[in-house]
């Protein structure tokens, strides 16, 4: 079996990083680890067939919906084809009712961008997924959404997580600071709420992300650093940090599962977490036990959550213990790309 992974960014020179040990690889939600389950896996990119100045005006014109469908030809070679993106060139696959290779989705925004299935858009995406060959959901809530709205797809709707790498994000105990860390490049955080949280908390905060996507709220309180960390260092800054929040705000309703990156590595690390409430971070965190959730936008009770970890390290330690456990039973990526392994099988 050949499954073919389409991403909506480029993935070019990454993989090099991996083979270094500089990098874990959950961008590639399993590919990697497939080959371990009899499954050949691979991934194509407009940069591999085109010049880089003719990639990158597709890239910027076409959208990461729609650039695969300048590489449909390579499709025909795979068995399966998987993929969170290229909607474009599902749409084509589903008009052409092509029958091989079969389309599976991985879920991050399905339910969000069916929307009520009114708009000419809405329906057209319908139309798409109504023909894919299966759906991998990032939460329990998608699955049954989806399974419910798509009859005939019951039984080929698995909620498995891409997982993470436990032996690159793990605990190395090193001195914990009273520093809150923050991490995302998405645009889906919800800077706005943390730092209204915790401008007033006498504790340092560190936002792993970009300037650019907190540039509508600078100047920061003073309180607030950003910084940018390689892979390596990224795991030390965890480790260190007597709590991960993992802030997000649904309102875009394009990206379900935001936040999953995030919150697998920090429970791996076995870090006491706050999230916001969403369907993705409910499928993982059972509130007071292995995490905390807050509602969306909720500052006040966001500082509530984060001054009850801060003030009692009995609760931190214990929540971060049962992450850590919860993440050796349910997010080892070997486990997770099994599951995947078997789903592509039975489909």
């Amino acid at each position: 079996m050949k499954v073919l992974y389409l991403f909506s960014g480029s993935r070019l020179g990454l993989l090099d990083k991996i083979k270094k040990g500089e990098n874990h690889g959950h961008g590639f939600w399993g590919m990697i680890q497939l080959p371990h389950f009899g499954v050949d896996a691979d991934y194509v990119e407009v940069e591999q067939y085109f010049p880089f100045p003719l990639s990158k005006l597709i890239r910027k014109f076409f959208s990461a919906y729609n650039t695969h469908i300048f590489l449909f030809w390579k499709f025909f070679s795979y068995d399966i084809i998987f993929t969170s993106a290229a909607f474009g060139s599902q749409f084509l696959h589903a008009l052409l009712r092509i029958k091989k290779p079969l389309w599976v989705m991985h879920d991050f925004s399905i339910v969000s961008l069916l929307g009520e299935g009114k708009t000419i858009k809405q329906k057209l995406f319908k139309y798409a997924v109504n023909k894919c060959a299966g759906v991998v959901t990032l939460s329990m809530n998608e699955k049954h959404i989806i399974e419910k709205r798509f009859k005939h797809l019951r039984g080929k709707v698995e909620f498995i997580p891409f997982g993470a790498d436990l032996n690159f994000f793990k605990p190395y105990k090193l001195k914990e600071k009273q520093q809150i860390l923050a991490v995302g490049f998405d645009p889906d955080r919800d800077w706005k709420t943390l730092i209204k949280a915790c401008k007033n908390i006498n504790t340092h905060v560190v936002l792993a992300t970009r300037e650019s996507r907190v540039k509508p709220y600078l100047p920061l309180p003073h309180n607030f650093e950003i910084c940018q960390f390689s892979a390596r260092d990224l795991v030390s800054e965890y480790d260190k940090s007597a709590i991960i929040v993992i802030p997000l705000n649904t309102s875009n309703g394009v990206n379900d599962a935001m936040g999953c990156s995030a919150l697998f590595e920090a429970m791996a690390m076995g870090k006491a977490i706050i999230a916001t409430r969403t369907r993705a971070m409910e499928s993982y965190i059972t509130h007071g036990k292995n995490g905390l959730l807050v509602d969306e936008g909720d500052s006040q009770k966001m500082t509530e959550a984060i001054n009850l970890l801060l003030n009692n390290s009995e609760l931190r330690a214990s929540i971060g213990k049962n992450a850590r456990e919860y993440a050796l039973e349910n997010l080892d990526i070997e486990k997770c790309t099994a599951k995947l392994a078997e789903f592509f099988k039975k489909l």
